[in-house]
């Protein structure tokens, strides 16, 4: 594999099957910022532990084999929802990290339009 091969971006599309399955799983991608770290910090803790009880009721009030299936689905889905988060972040890091970038550092344009920004709200605050 030739090095040009090796940072292209990862295409969504272009993934097998398999990982293009886990993809399409529904997800909590609408969390963004201070909500992402309540969901992380207060939701999922309290969310572990009434599983703990919950599985712990499937086990005792279930007979053997419903009872281990009952309670091994929640910890699956948990699981898969885990798997596609991590690629999903797998993905954008690579392509933000090692993948070709098609943005261009314009220093000279930036700060022109910054400082047109900067006179413009001078201006209409005057």
């Amino acid at each position: 594999m030739s090095e040009s091969e090796q940072k292209k971006k990862i295409n969504k599309s272009d993934l097998p099957w398999f990982y293009r399955l886990i993809l399409m799983i529904p997800g909590i991608n609408s969390l963004e910022g201070a909500a992402s770290g309540v969901f992380w910090a207060i939701v999922v803790p309290i969310f572990l532990v009434l599983n703990f009880f919950f599985t712990m009721f499937m086990l005792v009030w279930f007979s053997f084999p419903l009872n281990i299936i009952l309670a091994a689905i929640v910890p699956v889905a948990v699981f898969v929802i885990f798997i596609k988060i991590c690629l999903e972040r797998f993905i954008n890091w690579w392509n933000l990290v090692i993948g070709e970038s098609d943005f261009v550092w314009d220093v000279e344009t930036g700060i022109k339009e910054y400082m047109d920004l900067i006179n413009k709200k001078k201006k209409e605050s005057a």
